[in-house]
């Protein structure tokens, strides 16, 4: 997973400016896509959109290798503090799953 670093803090997205100290110069990585579960919520009723794969988990990833945390989505049950490694990415989507 490649990630945008500047003055110690971590993104999975690119940005103009640095949230803390605003300047615009970031270096890129590329970092493991495990990590640990730091949250999460099952969503039983989905947007239209995304009915058709409920029931499914928002999850919200502590990457190992970054000072960061991805948003993504899981199809099976989790609990805080499970390692998970990313699946695939699915229309921009990460999909991550229950490391093995």
């Amino acid at each position: 997973m490649k990630i945008y670093s500047c003055c110690g803090n971590d993104s999975i997205a690119k940005k103009y400016n640095c949230a803390v100290c605003g300047k615009s110069e970031f270096e890129e990585k590329e970092v493991s896509d495990d990590g640990t579960v730091y949250s999460f919520t099952k969503i039983h009723i989905a947007p239209a959109e995304f009915a058709h794969i409920a029931p499914y988990n928002v999850v919200l990833i502590d990457l190992d290798e970054a000072n960061a945390k991805v948003t993504s989505r899981m199809e099976e049950d989790v609990a805080i503090g499970d390692k998970v490694t990313l699946d695939r990415i699915e229309d921009g989507a990460y999909i991550y799953k229950k490391a093995s």
